[in-house]
């Protein structure tokens, strides 16, 4: 593989020694994919590594080497814990070891988000730009709307990206991991009436199909908001495993199918109907009982748009006091929140919005309260809740999970009951 003078540098311990394992590293995974060089990371998103591995990665590290951020971490020990109603006794070497952490982070130049949505606190990326992050959302929307470039790293691979500023030139880093695989056509279906569940679904739908392949979608409106955007692409890497889905008429790279696909044919053209649609949001719910004990929004993380909807469709109202609706976001959409007063309704109303926790990682086994009926508009806190094992709870049983519109979500909020539209 050829290094540049900086690689070997860093190789040779010029550096210090956690930049010689970080480059060590990266010199490895690049020769286990037969990549032909290292390359520039304009961004890296990473996820917080165990203290020990952690001190030994930026032992002698002056400032790491590209735009870093953090990505989101469990509640448990954090300032949501109460909140949360979270068990007091959630404290302990644990926390005491992610603080330590937290501050090494700080210190070399990590920007502080703790969020799955990096791209709404400033770490936004550009056409060909490269990056390395953790969150799978955050990689497929960074491929398919910004049009950057990077692959579902693991996490050793982020933070040495974010040390030495390289990552070996593979996958979806290449024009030829980029090109489109598999096309999806809509067939009778009113695309551009779609609610977030609904898009929600069909990603999850395309994703449980294509596995690893790169997908390209003819049909959407180019106009779609962002936010439906987002609940229609987060679900494809965990129905599946896909990290690029060129949009025609939205990616950078896929103006029209033909460029999507390089000029060559598609391996499959597949076609998505309104049956598709309905059966895939099935696969989204299970419940036995209409009572809901819980209401969770925010995954991805919420936008100020999606907060404020919040906020209009709860203003003069309040949560049912048989059931919790927490909002999740980011520290920034949380401060203009409060800024423009969005935050003072939702309090009024019993909602909890707070920052920094990922769902996937959500302790319900931990909560003073039993919960075991969540609803949720995102598909990918759904898959979570049924699949992923975050909804396993006390006694070896999974969540029951609703799974439905913002509306109808919030209306059971209020209700405290689950009622299809």
């Amino acid at each position: 593989m050829i290094l540049s003078d900086d690689d070997k540098k860093m190789r040779d311990g010029h550096y210090g020694p956690g930049a010689r394992k970080a480059i060590g590293f990266m010199i490895d995974y690049g020769e286990a994919f037969d990549a032909a060089r290292l390359v520039p990371v304009h961004s890296a998103h990473i996820l917080q590594d165990p203290l020990e591995m952690l001190e030994e990665l930026m032992d002698g590290v002056s400032g790491l080497r590209t735009r870093t951020s953090l990505h989101s971490v469990s509640p448990l020990g954090g300032p949501w814990s109460e909140a949360l109603g979270l068990s007091d006794e959630d404290t302990g070497p644990v926390v005491e070891s992610s603080v330590r952490a937290m501050d090494i982070y700080k210190d070399k130049g990590c920007l502080m988000t703790m969020t799955c949505a990096p791209y709404l606190m400033g770490n936004v990326l550009r056409k060909d730009q490269v990056f390395s992050w953790a969150g799978s959302s955050g990689i497929i929307i960074n491929n398919s709307l910004f049009g950057a470039r990077g692959n579902r790293d693991s996490g050793l691979a982020m933070t040495a990206s974010a040390i030495t500023g390289r990552t070996p030139e593979i996958g979806r880093i290449r024009d030829d991991g980029r090109v489109g695989e598999i096309l999806f056509r809509f067939q009778k279906v009113a695309v551009d009436r779609l609610s977030e569940a609904e898009l929600g679904a069909v990603g999850y739908h395309i994703g449980a199909l294509a596995q690893t392949k790169n997908v390209v979608v003819d049909g959407l409106p180019p106009d779609l908001p962002f936010e439906k955007l987002k609940y229609f692409l987060s679900p494809m890497p965990v129905s599946g495993a896909v990290s690029l889905c060129h949009i025609v008429g939205v990616t950078p790279e896929a103006p029209d199918v033909d460029s999507a696909f390089r000029n060559r044919k598609p391996e499959h053209i597949l076609t998505i109907r309104p049956s598709d649609i309905r059966e895939a949001a099935r696969l989204l719910a299970d419940y036995h009982d209409p009572e809901v004990d819980m209401v969770l929004m925010g995954c991805p993380h919420l936008t100020i748009g999606e907060i404020r909807d919040a906020a209009l469709m709860l203003e003069g109202k309040r949560v049912s006091s048989h059931t919790r609706l927490v909002l999740s976001t980011n520290e920034g959409v949380y401060h203009l929140a409060r800024r423009m007063g969005y935050l003072n309704i939702l309090d009024r109303a019993g909602a909890r919005v707070v920052t920094d926790s990922c769902m996937a990682v959500f302790p319900f086994a931990r909560m003073k309260e039993t919960v075991r009926r969540v609803a949720t508009n995102s598909a990918r806190c759904a898959h979570y809740m049924l699949r992923g094992g975050a909804g396993e709870v006390m006694g070896g049983k999974v969540m029951e999970t609703y799974y439905g519109d913002a509306a109808t979500c919030i209306r059971a909020a209020i209700t405290g009951t689950w009622e299809e539209r």
